[in-house]
């Protein structure tokens, strides 16, 4: 919300400025007085001309502070009482000595000199004092806009500035998707804005140029609202509106002020837009991929079983007379494999956009990780055949607290590539460390190995290392695991292994305690 707590920066001066004149204008009577005060004694002592000397000394300084109409008053006032109370003939206004009157004629000339010299000097300072001010605030706007991502931060950031600057409620007027504005909602919507003519704003945002109220040209006109167009490159982004009372009028340095803030806000909308629409073309781009990808994967996975399948079906279909118990079966398990395996290619495509889509809630349970990696080895009982596994476990490792069944389709998953990328008889270890906050499961194998600069791509969806290569795939299992993994709040990764093949690393972080089994079960005991 934009706080209503400022005035505007002009006000004080405005307000300073009579009471400054006036003082100015008391020092210059009394200053010729002060000096009189000193002279007096002194008379006797020094010359008149040296007398006269201590009078310029006095309008020289009341020209320094107060400018040119007090120093003037200044050495009037000096001129009258020299000449009263110091020039011969004293108690006199006459002055007898004509050096006198040249002393009292360059005192004038140096007031209204020395006068004119602090005015610019004065007027200098204010210009580079504002010049400094504006860059000020345009440092902090620009510093805010810097740190905006959302279009809306923008805005908002836009509308505290310029009301901290112009002690001016404002806001910002965006078109919809048929080019017509309409007012904002919420927190860009400041306190003390009046109703909006937003036929005049359209008007604005139409023609690309500023609209006063009541319609005209003159932006430094009085009344209700001001309607300034945002023109970027590609034309105008909305209408910025300020309200602006009947006894206010924008002078022509906050004019510039304003269309600078203007300029600053248009170019982040401009960045946040373009970052935007650059998100979205990323994304579009990402799917567009993925979808080539996954029609890519399914062609090549399901054309070779498809083709398998119809084949065999026509051979029974079309010959099964002439066909013996022997091949009858044979064909009947083709089809039975093939189609298996287009059921596992269909279930891991839906697994996985369930996964990505947040729509797997996760059932987390207290299990033992024996009986987890035992219900995938069983499952896998058919690939694995007479294959050598080995499952080494923590003595201290009592329960796991996580989904069993998508901890299970990890393992299960693992063991499949590793099924499929080492020889028949390499052997498979299963290894589990226990640590005070982490536990890690190791999958090892004696396999080729992956390639080095292939040990993060493999996680990927859809990627394969030999697209070609005869064992299929959609290149989905891995991928299935790490977002089953990162649900858990852990982490996978692949390491070569020593003396060859690879190693499969997973860790899950212990967030909680597990309960005591043994206590547990002496209370179900007692009930």
């Amino acid at each position: 919300m934009v706080s209503a707590t400022s005035t505007s920066s002009h006000a004080p001066t405005s307000l300073h400025r009579p009471y400054r004149r006036a003082v100015g204008y008391f020092w210059g009577l009394a200053a010729p007085t002060l000096c009189t005060l000193i002279n007096w004694p002194l008379r006797g002592q020094i010359s008149p001309a040296n007398i006269l000397m201590i009078y310029l000394l006095g309008v020289f300084f009341v020209a320094i502070r107060f400018g040119r109409g007090p120093s003037i008053l200044a050495s009037l006032q000096s001129a009258g009482t020299f000449a009263f109370f110091v020039a011969p003939p004293i108690f006199s206004f006459a002055v007898s000595d004509t050096e006198h009157l040249i002393g009292l004629a360059v005192m004038l000339i140096v007031a209204v000199v020395t006068s004119s010299l602090m005015d610019a000097l004065r007027s200098q300072a204010a210009v580079a004092a504002q010049g400094e001010q504006r860059a000020s605030t345009l440092y902090r706007l620009s510093k805010e806009l810097a740190g905006t991502r959302q279009e809306a931060d923008v805005i908002a950031a836009g509308i505290k500035h310029i009301y901290s600057e112009f002690g001016l409620p404002n806001t910002l007027l965006v078109p919809d998707g048929q080019a017509r504005l309409h007012c904002p909602e919420g927190d860009l919507w400041p306190p003390g804005m009046p109703d909006l003519d937003l036929a005049l704003a359209q008007q604005a945002f139409d023609q690309g140029q500023p609209q006063p109220p009541g319609g005209g040209t003159d932006t430094n006109s009085v009344g209700t609202s001001l309607y300034w167009p945002l023109v970027g490159s590609e034309g105008v982004l909305g209408v910025w509106v300020m309200a602006l009372p009947a006894h206010r009028r924008l002078s022509s340095e906050e004019r510039t002020l304003l269309d600078l803030f203007l300029h600053q806000i248009v170019q982040s909308l401009e960045r946040v837009r373009a970052a935007e629409q650059a998100r979205c073309t990323a994304i579009r781009i990402e799917a567009e991929t993925l979808r080539n990808s996954l029609l890519s994967a399914i062609s090549h996975d399901l054309r070779t079983p498809l083709s398998t399948i119809v084949g065999a079906s026509g051979t029974l279909v079309e010959g099964d007379e002439h066909l013996d118990a022997e091949h009858r079966q044979k064909l009947i398990r083709a089809i039975h494999e093939d189609a298996k395996r287009m059921s596992d290619l269909t279930h891991k495509i839906l697994d996985m956009a369930r996964l990505e889509a947040g729509k797997v809630a996760l059932n987390r349970q207290w299990y033992a990780l024996e009986e987890i990696i035992g219900s995938a080895l069983r499952r896998m009982r058919k690939q694995l055949q007479d294959r050598p596994v080995t499952v080494e476990l923590d003595n201290g490792l009592t329960l796991v607290h996580v989904d069993a069944v998508l901890m299970q389709q990890v393992l299960v998953n693992l063991l499949e590539n590793a099924v499929k990328y080492t020889p028949e008889a390499s052997p498979i270890e299963i290894t589990a460390e226990l640590s005070p906050k982490l536990l890690t499961l190791f999958i090892a194998d004696r396999g080729p190995g992956i390639p080095e600069k292939f040990e993060h791509q493999i996680f990927d969806k859809f990627f394969r290392i030999y697209p070609e290569a005869p064992q299929g795939g959609a290149g989905l299992g891995l991928a299935i695991c790490r977002a089953i993994i990162s649900a858990h709040g852990g982490d996978i990764r692949v390491e070569p292994r020593a003396g060859g093949g690879s190693v499969f690393r997973l860790e899950l972080p212990l967030t909680e305690t597990p309960p005591d089994i043994e206590l547990e079960n002496e209370a179900l005991s007692r009930s």
